[in-house]
């Protein structure tokens, strides 16, 4: 019982058998019960969990999100978050589960589908379900980004699908120096696709190479 919170049918069960062992030892003041109720709303407990993410505290930021799914259950970010802990400590069937769950509160959602896709390619389980997945995410509006590409090039690679996946990684590196030059070009800014997301892309691709070495470069490599 979350916080001290004592539940009001056990104490009905309770409250008159500790009256009746108080009588019996001959004292008749009885004791003040003290409920402590959670004063953090869900969103609050959420920000409390990510904090302690930030700091590597994963299991404290474990404890906050599955308190703001107390509170919410169908509490969307909580649910990812909750996620993203057990695949950063490699308990890759509760990642899926909790993927699971926050896409059916938001179906097709491209943060969870992406993420359901590591926890996959980790594991090496449900490859199959989470290259549909993010087949379907990449076609829809919207869903043509660096990341989502080089994720989906990743498992194309996985399902043994090279020539695919070398297709994927070649848009993903395309769009992600393109929409840097745009943002150079218009604010002299940080650029939309970060340098590690286009490193990532170089990996993988190279990763591509070494599994399948017959896969032609692409064009202009």
């Amino acid at each position: 019982m979350m916080g001290g919170k004592v539940h009001r049918r056990t104490w009905r069960r309770v409250a008159p058998l500790l009256l009746a062992l108080l009588l019996a030892a001959g004292c008749s003041r009885v004791p003040r019960i003290i409920v402590l109720e959670d004063p953090l709303t869900a969103a609050e407990h959420v920000d409390l969990g990510v904090a302690y993410e930030r700091k590597g505290e994963l299991d404290l930021a474990r404890r906050e999100y599955e308190r703001a799914l107390h509170k919410d259950g169908k509490f969307y970010r909580a649910r990812v978050n909750l996620g993203n802990i057990y695949l950063a400590k490699k308990e890759f069937a509760k990642a899926r589960k909790e993927y699971l769950r926050a896409l059916e509160l938001r179906p097709g959602d491209a943060e969870a589908t992406n993420n359901l896709s590591w926890a996959a390619i980790f594991s090496g389980d449900g490859i199959g379900e989470a290259l549909a997945r993010m087949e379907a995410v990449v076609s829809g509006p919207g869903g043509r980004r660096p990341a989502l590409l080089d994720t989906l090039g990743v498992l194309r690679m996985h399902a043994n699908r090279p020539g695919a996946a070398a297709e994927a990684f070649a848009e993903a590196e395309a769009l992600c120096r393109q929409t840097g030059v745009a943002q150079q070009e218009e604010s002299k800014g940080t650029a939309p696709c970060p340098e590690e997301v286009l490193r990532e892309i170089e990996d993988h691709r190279a990763e591509l190479r070494r599994r399948f070495p017959s896969v032609p470069p692409s064009p202009g490599r």
